[in-house]
């Protein structure tokens, strides 16, 4: 390898929990083990680090039911199983998203509706009222790439319709809006765990919520299709009877997850101030401009999403990016499963059986909806100019001047600012 090769910078994978690791979580882990007690329900010596986090997470988010699951895929599902999406519901979700919120809407038996976003690349309110049919059963309002939605506008459309609103809270761990802590404004919210997230114990989810029905409903889903009492499986009220998923959370899941969610302030704030440094060092670059922020206070600050004047030169910023070792910069048209038109499942409507299910159950013959690219033009525009690059959670002083002078000498490029 040549000298000019090794020395080019390799920006940190995001990851953001993962860098703040240490011997915390291992002596968590630890103690489950030594314990003998892996499920958190009973074991030799249980430890009760899944209780310790629910516990946590009630206080932290400020609502009254917290619930650990296996997976934020889970507790999507486990959520919608709450709320009583099934066939015969439409479910609005944005056009940047990830696979699994649009994969839950599926796995119940609904549809997904695709409702436009802006230039917050958050669920636009304007488009969600027209999204809205006398069918539409519950919004999902994700808060995507760290930034919160524009709550203050979402949640009147949904209540002069009398339609739920699930928070999905998976990119923006810890965010606010207005002074509120994201997931304690719908009526449940949903958070992962998974690796990449702003905390993670490697996979895991949470749901919360402040209704106690909705809450039991979640639970019976999450287990046994019953409540507990005591740790012991006990017959619910008729209202929250159903089949279980068996999507409980592991006593090591909880262990990590709870020293993480100690550290989750003291995390995002690392990440609001690189990326609120590397904006103020961009500010006034010709050609740039950033998202749009409902709340700038608010968001958890793990991407950065730049706005280029059109798709050519976000290409070029790209490809620029990448070849200084921006590794894990993506243009949002092209980041995978994150958009709608790329979930080649979704554009084919690929059935769960042979039966043709959900496209075909009967309950949903009136929801006919196209999902390849030009479903959502104003959200693809946005796409094919838009950069976004992730703000691990270690960045050190240089790697964000680093950053500054790598976008800036793109940009300044004749080639580019003249086309």
């Amino acid at each position: 390898m040549n000298q000019a090769a090794s020395n080019k910078l390799q920006w940190p994978y995001e990851f953001p929990g993962v860098h703040w690791i240490d011997e915390k979580e291992e002596m968590a882990v630890l103690d489950v083990l030594r314990n003998g007690s892996l499920f958190r329900y009973y074991g030799l010596k249980p430890a009760h680090h899944v209780d310790d986090l629910e516990r946590a997470a009630r206080e932290f988010y400020g609502v009254k039911h917290a619930l650990a699951v296996n997976s934020g895929t889970g507790a999507l599902i486990c959520t919608m199983t709450a709320l009583g999406i099934g066939p015969g519901c439409e479910v609005i979700v944005p056009a940047f998203l990830w696979v699994a919120s649009v994969g839950a809407i599926v796995q119940v038996g609904a549809i997904p509706v695709i409702g436009e976003v802006d230039e917050s690349f958050n669920l636009d309110p304007a488009a969600l009222e027209r999204a809205i049919t006398p069918r539409t059963r519950l919004i999902v309002a994700i808060h995507m790439a760290g930034a919160p939605c524009d709550m203050d506008a979402i949640m009147p459309v949904a209540n002069r319709h009398n339609i739920p609103v699930l928070e999905d809270c998976a990119q923006c761990n810890g965010g606010s809006y207005k002074g509120r802590k994201l997931g304690s404004i719908g009526h449940m919210a949903i958070f992962s765990l998974q690796l990449n997230k702003n905390i993670t114990c490697g996979e895991g989810g949470l749901i919360l919520t402040n209704d106690d029905r909705l809450y039991e409903r979640a639970f019976s889903a999450h287990d046994m299709g019953m409540v507990r009492k005591n740790g012991r499986l006990a017959q619910p009220e008729d209202y929250a009877l159903s089949w279980g998923q068996g999507r409980r959370m592991a006593e090591l899941c909880g262990a990590v997850a709870g020293v993480q969610l100690e550290k989750l302030p003291a995390i995002i704030t690392q990440m609001r101030a690189s990326k609120r440094r590397i904006k103020a060092g961009l500010e006034g670059t010709p050609g740039l401009a950033f998202r749009k922020l409902a709340d700038a206070e608010g968001d958890s600050g793990p991407f950065l999403i730049m706005l280029l004047e059109n798709a050519d030169t976000a290409r070029h910023l790209l490809t620029q990016l990448r070849s200084e070792g921006f590794h894990n910069a993506f243009r949002i048209a092209d980041y995978g499963l994150h958009i709608y038109s790329n979930i080649i499942a979704l554009v084919k409507k690929t059935p769960l059986s042979p039966a043709g299910n959900p496209w075909s159950t009967p309950e949903n013959r009136e929801s006919v909806y196209q999902y390849a690219k030009g479903a959502c033009p104003a959200s693809d525009a946005l796409f094919e100019r838009a950069v976004l690059l992730p703000i691990p959670s270690c960045l050190q002083p240089e790697q964000e001047h680093t950053a500054i002078r790598a976008i800036k000498a793109a940009l300044n490029q004749p080639a580019v600012a003249n086309r």
